[in-house]
């Protein structure tokens, strides 16, 4: 009886097994099913942003899609010559000519916009994405894919959304595939008309505001004004008119562009807690700051030399993609280059793509039109960087510890550098009163002071302490918008509620209006006990 007791255990737990491997092909063959088709997504990249450094920061993530085995077709005012066999470019031709023209005719004036006030950098803010969008509307690569099939279909849409929904009716050319909003804007004033939640003036300051760390009663006041004033200009000023100029481009009536934007399923931000305030934001926006920030690859022996020889330090000068060096005037040129000859001991790298030097440049000074930032921020012997404080190059410099001398030109840069200065790990040199004197303060003050390169060391061990690499958060959150196309949960539900009643407000009112009502019914009834009755005989009538 034991030994056949044992046969039925055997033979049962042998079904058993089989069935466990059956559940096991089948669940195996269902997720690679789900593998495979996240794998082969047809992925379509909207990048009309007019600026090579947002190029810079979404290309890694165009780049790791295209790894992993998805189709990449990207419509882009910049092209990588460089890019996958599964990676289409598709160039909007028209957009760098249309902001700059030929360099002498540019309507989009960057030393202009360097000392305007708050209200005025927020319209030239926005009018920097009508230029953009007068550019694209006239470009063969909007009507290309505007020619695509009826029936064709991507799965997916990534959409840079930092200078507005120029492009974004392609989603509804391409029957509304999901949607990933993404920036290299930090998070910008705008994020909760796109995904809702709340942005607190008192606590997240405007790109225009250089705040202090809580701020005051003034400072909250200013703050909350201009917020106030982008929403209303961005609502009723920017958006009519980019519809309007986009309406152009296309063949078939532009939907609401507002309710195409507050479609966003995951957005990924340019941010990073080290770097930039603290703010309440849904769970569906996913700070990736510092993507573009990759292992930094061995330098060219001439640049590796004259850095390894300098014989208290290397400094690196770069100003950006945008900015070119033409705009500092040969005068200031001059005062970089006499400030350089001041300071032997150290040697100065220079991305300068002017077309020649003011004077002759001291030995301790390399000049080149292009720089490897990154890989020369890597370098033990870099002791300083001479930045216009764009975001991403404040995110390498922080990576790398590197303490900055900033010169800041527009939009977020001042902001970007007084978070930096109020740290203690940079100093601010004004490009209105430049003096070779002044620049060599600033070069004195955060090469000789140790205390600089504590306070950077300090937010880079900040800013690198991740449970991941950004780039690869960026895409694990891309491809879970491709499992979970109409996944609604992580959305916050003010997204399609009207401001008062985001905020609140109507509550608040009522609560108002209910609480001095009811003081007044009080102060009757209070009014009606304590009243003294009139006990004076009444006079007779004569």
């Amino acid at each position: 009886m034991g030994q056949l007791h044992s046969q039925r255990r055997t033979r049962k737990l042998f079904k058993r097994g089989k069935m466990r491997l059956f559940v096991s092909v089948i669940v195996s063959g269902m997720l690679l099913g789900i593998a495979s088709q996240v794998e082969c997504a047809n992925i379509l990249v909207l990048m009309s942003v007019v600026s090579q450094s947002h190029f810079i920061w979404i290309r890694p993530i165009v780049n790791r899609l295209a790894e992993v085995g998805h189709n990449v077709t990207v419509l882009s005012v910049n092209v990588d010559p460089t890019a996958a066999a599964n990676v289409t470019y598709i160039h909007l031709e028209n957009s760098y000519n249309t902001l700059y023209g030929n360099g002498t005719l540019a309507r989009n004036d960057i030393l202009k916009r360097s000392n305007e006030m708050a209200v005025a950098a927020t319209v030239s803010f926005y009018k920097f994405g009508l230029l953009g969008c007068e550019g694209a509307k006239t470009s063969k690569g909007l009507q290309q894919l505007l020619q695509y099939p009826p029936d064709f279909r991507f799965d997916l849409v990534i959409y840079d959304f930092t200078c507005g929904p120029c492009v974004l009716a392609l989603l509804h050319k391409f029957h509304y595939p999901p949607l990933v909003s993404v920036t290299g804007f930090g998070v910008p004033q705008f994020t909760e008309r796109l995904v809702g939640g709340h942005k607190a003036a008192s606590l997240v300051p405007h790109f225009t505001q250089l705040t202090d760390n809580p701020m005051p009663f003034s400072q909250r006041f200013t703050n909350t004004l201009i917020h106030l004033f982008d929403a209303l200009y961005r609502r009723y000023v920017f958006l009519p008119r980019i519809k309007q100029i986009a309406q152009q481009a296309f063949d078939f009536p532009l939907p609401d562009l507002t309710e195409l934007e507050q479609r966003t399923l995951i957005m990924l931000t340019n941010s990073n807690p080290a770097l930039d305030p603290a703010e309440s934001m849904p769970p569906n926006v996913i700070p990736v700051g510092g993507l573009q920030i990759v292992e930094p690859k061995p330098l060219p022996s001439e640049l590796q030399n004259f850095i390894e020889n300098a014989p208290q330090g290397a400094v690196l000068f770069a100003m950006g993609t945008n900015f070119k060096s033409k705009m500092f005037t040969p005068e200031r040129q001059a005062m970089f280059l006499e400030a350089f000859a001041l300071l032997p001991q150290y040697r100065f790298l220079w991305k300068f793509d002017d077309d020649q030097l003011p004077r002759k440049a001291s030995s301790n000074v390399l000049i080149r039109s292009w720089l490897p930032q990154n890989d020369i921020l890597a370098q033990p012997q870099v002791r300083a960087f001479i930045t216009h404080c764009g975001l991403m190059s404040t995110q390498e410099a922080t990576y790398h510890g590197v303490p900055m001398i900033g010169i800041p030109i527009y939009v977020d840069q001042h902001l970007n550098l007084h978070r930096t200065v109020q740290i203690g790990a940079g100093v601010k040199l004004d490009l209105a009163t430049l003096t070779t004197g002044s620049i060599v303060a600033a070069l004195r003050e955060v090469l000789q002071n140790a205390s600089y390169q504590q306070a950077i060391e300090r937010r880079s061990a900040l800013f690198r302490d991740q449970p991941e690499k950004p780039l690869e958060r960026a895409v694990w959150w891309i491809e879970w918008a491709l499992r979970h196309p109409r996944e609604d949960q992580l959305r916050s539900g003010t997204v399609k509620m009207n401001y008062i009643a985001a905020y609140g407000f109507d509550v608040f009112a009522c609560i108002v209006v209910g609480a001095v009502a009811l003081l007044m019914i009080i102060r009757k009834i209070v009014s009606f006990m304590y009243q003294v009755p009139n006990t004076r005989p009444k006079e007779k009538l004569k």
